[in-house]
């Protein structure tokens, strides 16, 4: 049997620390696994008790080889090769066995797992879920939406925001990126609970918590913070029937609006603060926010800043790469293996305004050509698969459909058997993910990601 011969290569191999290595969810399985660069094999790190890795008798330390009877390829580092290897083998084949669960308990999976010098095959119970690859998803889509937004909805607090593992910046960019999904979401149920993380991003002092002098700012990220915080209250405002409100965000969207003009050089450039960082080059991942966010302001009813507009505008054209995506800076060979959240957030942004239709198709195209690439953002992998998946939604749904196969294996994956949404990072960093806490990161990203589809959102509209 060929998994006999894979299994002989594993006793072969010495262990590869230095290699690149990922830990991620095994969702339904219950479980935590290993994949290690150029390697067949996914080793299970951690065994849900009484899930059902643990009911099948396999334990930390074994290396699943195989799923099925068809063995893994290698994972690889490749960022164009996404979870290609073990990770995507094994989330396709149980959302494809998912389907086929009728009762708790039915065996629906083999696994094949290399153990000491043996190859064994093991069978695992699945629970009774609905299948996010069936020829009708809807069901799985809804259960997935409903479990991410609960995730979200029970970690709220009592002043209405959300709090990261790091400061108030943080806590403003995970509360407005919330807020964005649980808009998308559109469950009435939960409109106050939206109304109460807009009302802690407006700020005490109806500020969004930015100094009334724009030279200065809580700490030394806050246009990460600035920038998602007015997309998310501008669609709050398109969303809001309470006309008093609509008018604060409106006010707070206009201050947040004109912060960040005040802090973009007289050449369209941005840092992660006050002042374009990287020697003056600034970067590209904030201009474009910013750019979404002014597109989204004018369509709640703040006007747009022309000439400051077209300075930024004018920035990220002169960045975009032959292949289409977005480069870190202005100049060439920068790359565009982590553009997902710049080309994204400027092809949205062109979209609600109407602009330079041939740079917005080249920004699509990248994003569909190179959907694999979309946890690979600017260290914050999930705002990039964030933004990809409305700016796709909004052009075309058959590619928005490509880009959801290309990510099944991962939210199947992120759904745990507790209905709990857990965190899969990118290939490269994702320091930025971890400062917003994991769990919750998550949960907005596989709410945001299915709930587009049906475009309560203003942005996944444009175009």
């Amino acid at each position: 049997m060929q998994v006999r011969t894979i299994l002989a290569v594993l006793l072969s191999v010495a262990a590869a620390d230095a290699q690149h290595q990922e830990i991620f969810p095994l969702g339904p399985l219950g479980g935590l696994a290993k994949v290690v660069e150029a390697e067949v094999f996914a080793e299970l790190t951690a065994v849900d008790e009484g899930g059902p890795l643990a009911r099948a008798g396999l334990v930390v330390g074994d290396r699943i080889v195989a799923v099925g009877g068809m063995p893994f390829v290698a994972h690889t580092r490749r960022i164009d090769d996404g979870g290609t290897g073990p990770q995507r083998a094994l989330g396709e084949a149980v959302d494809d066995a998912m389907g086929s669960v009728e009762e708790v308990g039915a065996v629906a999976v083999t696994v094949t797992v290399a153990r000491d010098d043996q190859a064994l095959d093991l069978h695992l119970a699945l629970p009774v879920r609905p299948a996010l690859g069936a020829a009708d998803p809807g069901a799985a889509r809804r259960a997935l939406r409903s479990a991410a937004a609960a995730q979200l909805l029970a970690a709220q607090r009592d002043d209405g925001g959300l709090r990261s593992r790091v400061g108030l910046t943080g806590h403003r960019v995970l509360s407005a990126w919330a807020l964005l999904a649980l808009l998308a979401h559109d469950d009435d149920a939960q409109r106050a609970a939206r109304d109460r993380l807009a009302g802690w991003l407006r700020g005490p002092e109806g500020r969004a918590w930015l100094p009334a002098d724009f030279s200065q700012g809580p700490d030394g990220l806050d246009n990460w913070a600035l920038a998602s915080t007015a997309i998310a209250l501008a669609e709050h405002a398109l969303d809001c029937d309470d006309e008093e409100q609509r008018k604060t965000d409106l006010a707070v969207l206009a201050h947040c609006n004109a912060g960040l003009v005040a802090r973009m050089t007289d050449d369209g450039l941005f840092g992660h603060a006050t002042t374009a960082g990287y020697d003056g080059k600034g970067f590209n991942v904030i201009n474009a926010q910013a750019q979404l966010a002014w597109s989204l302001g004018a369509a709640a009813g703040v006007p747009i800043d022309a000439e400051a507009f077209a300075r930024s505008e004018a920035q990220l054209a002169q960045s975009l790469d032959p292949d289409g995506g977005v480069r870190y800076w202005t100049m060439k060979g920068t790359g565009t293996g982590d553009a997902s959240l710049r080309t994204s957030a400027f092809a949205l942004s062109l979209g609600l305004t109407g602009r330079l239709p041939e740079v917005r198709a080249k920004l699509l195209a990248y994003l569909d050509t190179h959907a694999a690439r979309a946890r690979e953002a600017h260290a914050v992998g999930s705002l990039g698969m964030l933004l990809q998946a409305p700016a796709l939604r909004a052009w075309d749904r058959a590619a928005y459909e490509r880009f959801l196969a290309e990510w099944r294996w991962y939210l199947t994956l992120m759904w745990c058997p507790d209905d709990r949404i857990a965190y899969i990072g990118g290939k490269g960093n994702n320091g930025g993910d971890d400062y917003l806490d994991r769990s919750l990161i998550a949960a907005v990203l596989a709410l945001q990601l299915l709930a587009v589809d049906e475009q309560h959102l203003h942005l996944s509209m444009g175009g």
